[in-house]
């Protein structure tokens, strides 16, 4: 049987940090493009870069575990 979260709590990492759900998210509240590899995610960023000269990231999700990209600024929360 799987163990019930207590009401209110944020799932933590094996560390015991809390789980960045900020950084699954865009800032129009849709959930920001999930990628499966990390080398797939560099891609799409690179490609962005070429198109906009926007600058991106790219992480590990905390929430999703897949890879977003996203701007330094939205890691720092």
């Amino acid at each position: 049987m799987a163990k019930r979260r207590s009401p209110g709590k944020r799932p933590r990492r094996p560390d015991d940090r809390p789980l960045s759900l900020g950084t699954h998210w865009r800032a129009d509240g849709v959930p920001k493009t999930a990628y499966a590899s990390e080398g797939e995610a560099w891609a799409m960023a690179d490609e962005r870069r070429q198109d906009t000269g926007v600058i991106l990231n790219v992480y590990r999700c905390d929430f999703c575990t897949s890879w977003h990209m996203g701007r330094d600024n939205e890691r720092n929360q």
